[in-house]
Parts: structure tokens; sequence; C-alpha cells
């Protein structure tokens, strides 16, 4: 039995064991950094171990779930610059001008989600039977790799420069 694995539910299904969270060069698409956490972890709560100081952006693409002033000051300490999604609420749902602007910034961010694609389809999957969390931090970190190296081995191909 895994003892660090945890049960979330998202959309209606249940989902159990660990999630990998990333940050990517968006000009590249390399993976920078990852954290590796229980299922049951909110996303938002891993932005300060994904943020990389190194980073020549200084821009931060996510979603709405780390929408709020936290993350904003957050951010602001950093010296980093919020593209975070806007987020409605109930009675207060997102403007046409918002929803544009959300639509504008979902270009740019879903090259993280073709990073999980490329696992998916090319990988093997994102699927892990290793048990407890170190082995499950060692096993996402040579996947992370292991994308990394196919990236750079396409753009080589395509004879695209990296800086």
């Amino acid at each position: 039995k895994d003892l660090d694995a945890r049960w979330v539910k998202k959309n209606g299904i249940n989902h159990y064991g660990y999630k990998n969270n990333i940050c990517i060069d968006v000009e590249h698409g390399f993976i920078r950094r990852y954290a590796v956490t229980p299922a049951n972890i909110h996303d938002s709560q891993m932005l300060p171990m994904l943020l990389d100081p190194e980073n020549t952006d200084d821009y931060v693409w996510a979603d709405s779930a780390y929408a709020g002033e936290c993350f904003e000051n957050l951010l602001n300490l950093g010296g980093f610059e919020s593209c975070i999604h806007e987020k409605g609420s109930r009675n207060h749902p997102l403007s046409d001008a918002a929803k544009e602007c959300n639509r504008i910034k979902s270009a740019i961010r879903a090259c993280v989600e073709h990073v999980f694609g490329c696992m998916t389809m090319s990988m093997g999957g994102k699927m892990t039977r290793k048990i407890g969390l170190e082995r499950n931090k060692a096993w996402w970190g040579l996947k992370n790799l292991t994308f990394n190296f196919l990236r750079y081995l396409l753009r080589a191909d395509r004879g695209l420069a990296l800086a």
C-alpha cells in the first residue's frame, strides 16, 4: 500500500496517486522546474517552487487556479509579471473583454498542455506504478528529463537554433 499517495476528485472522477507540476520555457518548450506532489495537493500551492529566478522571461502564464491577490503579491515580490487568467464567480461572471483576454493568454499557456499530451501519447502515459513519494519524484524527474532530450532532438532536427 502506498502511504504517500492520496485521492482527489476532479470533474466528478476520482484519481489516486501523484501529480507532476511543471514550469516550462515558453520560447523553447523545455521543462525548467518541476514538483511532484500527492494528487490531493492543489496546483496553486506549488507556484513558489516552480518560479525560476534564472528565467529571462518575466511573464508567468497560468490558469485561473492561480488567480488572487496573494499570487499577484508573490509574483511582484519575485520580479515577475502576471499573465494569469482572470476568474469569474457565481454572481460576477467574466465580462466579454475578460473572456477575450483569457483567450489570448490561452494560446501561450497551451504550451504546457502540449508537454502532457506528448507524455501521454508518445512516452507511455502519465500513470506510474511506483510506491512512495521519493520513487515517484525520481521517476517523474527522469521522464521530464527524457522529454527535454526529445524536445532538444526535435528542435535540432528542424534546424532551430537554441539560445
